[in-house]
């Protein structure tokens, strides 16, 4: 997915001018936390503000308390490239700038949670099945096949390295019982990580 299939594009924003009382009823009344400062005139982008900013009452104006030195994101940059950007420098929001550096969206960590959990399926109806593998060719489309010979929908698929040269598999499939799956599964020996075995009564 890309920055502006998620992006906020209704933006809120305020110019250097702005009184730093009007900003904080402007993100209360908004509900923001962040709030991009913007030129009067030709609308580019001159620093961004945080609830956290506001904070500081030693400041007297916008142009004191703004961070001119902003990250930003363009629109058709993939989401986990900005969301990697946002985790480095430890902000919470980026920009988005077209090539004139005027700002046409927001996104939000927010907005990168809500993706996650579209595009786990973690928000319909699921359930969710790990695996272990070596790490090597071959191995997804396998899976693919017990799905298919089971008859399971797979609405989600992520691949995670785990250690020694293995990856570990999320799949959530579109059922709310996937024991047919499980099953299927473990005839061929694949190493299940969840849904965990049930505890034996001694």
């Amino acid at each position: 997915m890309r920055v502006e299939e998620v992006m906020q594009k209704n933006i809120i924003s305020v110019s250097p001018a702005t009184s730093l009382t009007e900003a904080r009823q402007i993100m209360k009344e908004k509900s923001v936390r962040h709030l991009p400062v913007l030129h009067p005139e030709t609308k580019e982008l001159e620093g961004i503000v945080s609830d956290r900013d506001l904070q500081k009452t030693e400041m007297n104006s916008m142009k004191d308390i703004m961070i001119t030195s902003v990250h930003t994101a363009f629109p058709g940059d993939f989401v986990e490239e900005a969301a990697y950007m946002m985790l480095e420098n430890r902000i919470h929001c980026l920009p988005v700038v077209d090539w004139h550096e005027k700002v046409i969206g927001m996104l939000t960590d927010t907005d990168l949670l809500t993706t996650l959990v579209k595009l786990t399926g973690a928000d319909r109806p699921s359930s969710r099945v790990e695996v272990e593998v070596p790490d090597e060719s071959g191995q997804l489309a396998d899976l693919m096949m017990v799905a298919k010979e089971t008859k399971q929908n797979i609405q989600s698929i992520f691949a995670i390295p785990a250690e020694e040269e293995r990856m570990r598999i999320v799949m959530r499939l579109q059922t709310i019982n996937p024991h047919i799956f499980v099953q299927a599964l473990k005839v061929k020996r694949y190493d299940i990580v969840w849904p965990e075995e049930p505890e034996m009564e001694s």
